[in-house]
């Protein structure tokens, strides 16, 4: 276990490491579980941006509260942070990035649309989460690309497959099957930027905004 100063990073399959590294200095772990924090010493901000649901118990709410009333920071993103940062924001937490906002505006409220299924030796994503797909349909939908209904309809088909299967490969087949081939297009590519990971966008905010603070600090 490292003594030093630096903050510690839960992150897994939202935001390759080598990113993470060049946005924030810190000592990165595995997605958290149950008891993690117990193995953080006081003193360190601390980010959590993945954690373990089905795999193992997930950190609970009480964990991070004891955290947080021994006078810790700890700052939430883009899957578990986010959860967990929408249920304890009164008592302290940090919530940053649009899934966070999604969370606590009401617009998202199932657990599971941040769930997938990640490769435990390289971390990498296998299957999509649900909270990507509707933060893409909510870019088609204001840039006016697709109507209310159509990004209802291709959340909908999505929502239909079992996340341990939502590859982006089965993902554009059943919006091609669902909707045709020109609305898979503009899903997964288009001038606007094409389809984007909002989990690593929510986590790199996260570490800036940690490096941000610890430089004002």
């Amino acid at each position: 276990m490292s003594t030093d100063g630096r903050p510690v990073v839960f992150l897994g399959p939202s935001l390759e490491r080598d990113v993470a590294r060049r946005v924030l200095d810190a000592d990165y772990r595995p997605p958290i579980r149950r008891g993690d924090l117990a193995m953080v010493p006081r003193g360190r901000p601390i980010v959590i941006i993945d954690g373990e649901f089905d795999q193992s118990l997930s950190v609970s709410p009480n964990e991070i509260l004891s955290v947080l009333d021994a006078g810790d920071t700890v700052l939430g993103a883009s899957s578990m942070g986010a959860l967990r940062a929408t249920e304890l924001a009164v008592y302290g937490m940090h919530g940053v990035g649009w899934v966070y906002e999604a969370y606590a505006s009401g617009l998202i409220i199932g657990d599971d649309e941040v769930a997938l299924v990640y490769c435990p030796l390289t971390g990498r994503a296998l299957s999509e989460p649900l909270v990507s797909i509707r933060y893409r349909l909510c870019r088609l939908r204001k840039e006016g690309l697709l109507g209310a209904k159509e990004c209802s309809r291709v959340l909908q088909r999505a929502r239909r497959i079992f996340y341990r299967e939502r590859s982006l490969e089965v993902l554009r087949q059943a919006i091609v099957e669902g909707s045709g081939a020109v609305v898979a297009q503009l899903f997964f590519g288009n001038a606007a930027g094409g389809y984007l990971e909002i989990k690593a966008l929510d986590a790199r905010e996260a570490l800036g905004a940690c490096a941000a603070g610890m430089a004002q600090g």
